[in-house]
């Protein structure tokens, strides 16, 4: 097995107890293995390898099935792997082959802004084990990273709040929707409690397939240390009510009696309180169309217990503002309501808030994928393509090819002319480039001079009509006369011979200088 002791990544072959036959040099150098060790738990988990195992059990009879894949974190590194599986024999036991290849982020820009947001955000997989965490949350529950390399986003949780999510969880990983929202307690690592609101939604790992969650996580401890007080003290209640900045409102168990609502009502509805003490149903009027019958059943039906809705009011001069209203109803000792308490929050900046970060993602990601001067796409974003590319062909054997280009002679144009000129050639270049390629190829710019096309799903007798129209010289308006804008270029097909996205790129490089070398070198000789 050549192949297995010259994979660039690490490689075991164990049998169906976890003990390992032979591991090869990438294996050995990464996790130290001494000669002794025969187990795969020096390694990972047995609970992840027993997994593997009944993957196998259940699949082996099946004319076809796909590796088992999941990700792990290793016993000896802090590095997440995505960890592959396939059966290699079944006689006379069964034989298995295992590949680790180091985890990278699904999406580089929205893990950057993750990093970035003030709330918490954090991925986990459908064990509950983390994945990634951003500072927000290690800050919030005071824990870091090699504490959490230890438990599960549950056990972080209070155990009371952990039994009654953990359906909600299971509905997710069952298909029942994707996504939840719900409040509960998270154990801080000095061992006090920390109100929360978590937002769950259901994603898709793009390396293993496989199911993993992102939650974040809002810090409502205040909230529900005044909604506790409300509860305990009608007259704390009051005096602290008049000091928010939410309309805080009491009523009998019967909704249509209302005892209370302070001044905050004046200043978000902008009309007098004293209105809603004759009529309760006069803070409807303000309330969007569309959204009014669900706030006016939400808050008048005898049958809601609690309720946490959004809607928005609007006003004769075209302003909108967003509201979220909260509410609980309150029982006695003996189960009897006794009456209901609501909070009504202007939560208008909040949503403008998440609108800005929405369109701010979005051109941080135009000016990531795109270069700025001649609207192509940027080094990283071509590279990208190149790499999916590649990882195409070694998959389905899908035929690209590379084209590397250069300007001829852009360094005397700068220097004769200007950079300001030098930048026109560049856009009529990228122009040139683009006009001369199919809806399927992208060209991006590498750098300087330096450009790059795709030629996706390109068959051999496409190539020579392709490579015509882009060598042509480039006709570029607006430019001193005497300026004429070539280019060489050099084309690479991928092949077996092709080992990485980076070698594709290099060789195409390659040839192109070959190409521009012999072009001068035969302009040289007919000049003699």
């Amino acid at each position: 097995m050549q192949f297995f002791e010259l994979a660039p990544v690490p490689m075991v072959l164990l049998n169906e107890l976890g003990e390992i036959i032979q591991s090869n040099r990438e294996c050995q150098q990464l996790f130290h293995v001494q000669p002794d060790e025969t187990n795969i738990d020096g390694y990972l988990t047995a609970s992840a390898w027993n997994e593997a195992v009944r993957y196998f059990q259940v699949v082996s009879n099946s004319s076809q099935y796909e590796p088992f894949t999941k990700l792990v974190r290793l016993a000896r590194s802090k590095d997440i792997y995505v960890l592959k599986v396939n059966l290699v024999n079944t006689v006379p036991t069964n034989t298995f082959i295992a590949a680790l290849t180091l985890y990278q982020q699904d999406d580089e820009l929205n893990e950057a802004l993750q990093e970035r947001l003030p709330m918490g955000m954090v991925r986990v997989d459908t064990e509950g084990r983390f994945i990634s965490v951003n500072p927000a949350y290690q800050t919030l529950l005071g824990y870091n990273d090699d504490d959490l390399l230890q438990l599960t986003e549950f056990d972080l949780t209070y155990h009371s709040d952990a039994n009654s999510e953990k359906p909600l969880r299971e509905n997710i990983t069952l298909g029942s929707g994707n996504q939840y929202r719900v409040d509960k307690r998270y154990i801080h690592k000095n061992g006090h409690q920390i109100w929360v609101r978590t937002f769950v939604s259901s994603i898709v790992c793009k390396y293993t397939n496989q199911q993993q969650f992102l939650i974040a996580v809002l810090d409502i401890h205040e909230e529900k240390q005044l909604q506790d007080t409300i509860a305990t003290s009608e007259r704390r209640f009051r005096a602290i009510a008049e000091n928010v900045s939410s309309v805080v409102w009491i009523s009998a168990a019967d909704p249509l009696r209302l005892f209370y609502v302070n001044k905050c009502y004046d200043t978000i509805w902008e009309e007098k309180v004293e209105t809603l003490y004759s009529d309760p149903h006069a803070f409807l009027a303000r309330i969007h169309p569309a959204e009014r019958e669900v706030a006016e059943n939400t808050r008048f039906s005898s049958s809601t217990n609690s309720w946490n809705i959004n809607y928005r009011l609007l006003f004769e001069d075209g302003r909108v503002k967003h509201i979220r209203d909260s509410g609980n109803c309150v029982f006695d000792g003996n189960g009897e309501l006794i009456y209901r308490v609501g909070t009504l929050t202007d939560i208008t900046a909040e949503i403008d808030q998440r609108d800005t970060v929405v369109v701010m993602a979005k051109k941080l990601r135009e000016l990531v994928e795109y270069d700025s001067l001649t609207g192509i796409k940027s080094r990283h974003a071509i590279m990208t393509d190149i790499q999916e590319a590649y990882q195409e062909y070694d998959r389905i054997s899908d035929p690209s090819v590379l084209v590397y280009i250069d300007a001829d002679g852009f360094k005397n144009i700068n220097d004769s002319y200007g950079h300001d000129v030098g930048d026109e050639v560049l856009k009529a270049i990228a122009g040139h480039l683009t006009s001369n390629i199919r809806d399927s190829d992208v060209a991006g710019r590498i750098g300087g001079d330096e450009f790059v096309v795709l030629l996706r799903h390109t068959a051999k007798a496409e190539i020579p009509h392709i490579l015509e129209r882009l060598k042509c010289d480039i006709e570029c308006e607006g430019l001193p006369e005497g300026i004429n804008v070539s280019i060489s270029l050099g084309a690479i097909e991928l092949s077996e011979n092709v080992v990485s996205a980076e070698q594709w790129l290099s060789e195409a490089d390659k040839t192109m200088y070959q190409h521009k070398r012999a072009r001068k070198k035969n302009r040289l000789s007919r000049k003699h």
